[in-house]
């Protein structure tokens, strides 16, 4: 299910100008962590079951991907269904739903398994998920957070968010047929940054936004020696500006896990993982980070991006007193119509302007739309 911060689209009347005064306040540069110092990171293990009882693993994913029902014997039907359950959740295993399990128990216990396959192609339409995953990653950039950036942008601009069950939920819909929900998102994030030779993994739990709690998926991965929580359903708009260019989000992208543990609850203790690192955080690895609400520091962060030609500027505040403040100064004085005008984006003819602020990260993005 697709679940997004309630975002506030507010009309800028470009030629408003600023009034009153406000303090500057200011707040320390937050202290760049690359890693919890102690050593390497490794993501929790998401198949223990399966990595405890390696023989019985092997021959349950066997009979999947050769998409045949299979009996095994000498294994206790608990220790069956949890290897069980556990492969039912590799996104590499999409065709697979469900089983129904028979056990006899005798001198030698013994168990039936029959399938329940979503396709009755499935290994076929592994291999074609295969292929399109190398296609894109053959133009990939070099480095961890690149590559994963990278990724993350392929998914926002191809995937079409379904609201519905079904197919929707797989690694595949989401990479070969460009619609998914947030599973099936997850699920292909997962997919992707594995094939690229990086530790990921898809964690499934609820998450609240306007007092309504709902189901969702979302991600974990290791970049450059540490671990990142992402979202990439909730950054994934699917808006479009009148030129017809996807607006990009990256709110959600390389977060530790308290900006997560605010919205985001696992179903499962082994999806709470620790993530304390940001310096692979996108606003902290591109210079967005805001430290005081001077409009020219403002201003700083939001002229490279303009020059780029890109359709959003956007900026992460240090911390709730820095972003308050500059909210204020920028959409309640109206200070944000003079930045535009320095950086030639006020005409009132050439820019439909909107703008989102997420109090949980105290991010603000605005949103540049060229008149049609």
């Amino acid at each position: 299910m697709r679940l997004r911060i309630t975002a506030l689209w507010l009309a800028l009347a470009l030629l408003l100008t600023g009034c009153g005064s406000l303090n500057i306040t200011s707040a320390p540069a937050p202290t760049i962590v690359g890693s919890d110092g102690e050593g390497a990171a490794v993501l929790r293990d998401s198949m223990p079951n399966c990595t405890a009882n390696p023989e019985l693993a092997q021959q349950l994913r066997a009979a999947i991907e050769a998409q045949q029902d299979t009996t095994v014997q000498g294994w206790a039907a608990e220790t069956i269904t949890a290897c069980l359950d556990e492969l039912l959740e590799a996104p590499e295993l999409f065709w697979c739903t469900g089983y129904n399990l028979t056990a006899v128990t005798g001198l030698r216990t013994r168990a039936d398994i029959t399938f329940h396959w979503l396709y009755d192609d499935g290994r076929a339409r592994y291999d074609a998920m295969c292929a399109a995953a190398d296609a894109v990653l053959a133009d990939a950039p070099a480095g961890d957070y690149e590559t994963a950036l990278y990724l993350y942008d392929w998914l926002e601009d191809t995937v079409t968010y379904a609201a519905s069950e079904g197919y929707d939920q797989t690694a595949y819909a989401a990479i070969c047929e460009g619609r998914a929900v947030c599973g099936g998102i997850a699920d292909a994030y997962t997919f992707l940054l594995r094939r690229a030779g990086l530790q990921a993994c898809t964690v499934t739990g609820t998450a609240a936004q306007d007092g309504r709690t709902e189901s969702h998926a979302w991600n974990y991965a290791v970049l450059d020696g540490a671990v990142y929580g992402f979202d990439l359903t909730w950054d994934n708009s699917d808006r479009f500006d009148a030129a017809g260019r996807e607006y990009r989000m990256h709110e959600w992208f390389a977060v530790t896990a308290a900006d997560l543990a605010g919205t985001h609850t696992s179903d499962d203790a082994r999806g709470e993982i620790s993530a304390v690192a940001n310096a692979d955080n996108y606003y902290i690895r591109e210079g967005y980070l805001l430290t005081d609400d001077s409009m020219d520091s403002v201003l700083s962060i939001w002229r490279p991006q303009a020059e780029t030609g890109g359709n959003t500027l956007t900026f992460r505040c240090a911390d709730d007193a820095v972003y308050q403040a500059v909210c204020f100064r920028l959409f309640e004085l109206g200070e944000a119509a003079g930045l535009l005008r320095r950086l030639g984006l006020a005409g009132s003819d050439a820019f439909t302007v909107t703008y989102t602020m997420q109090d949980a990260l105290c991010t603000v993005t605005v949103y540049l739309s060229p008149a049609a």
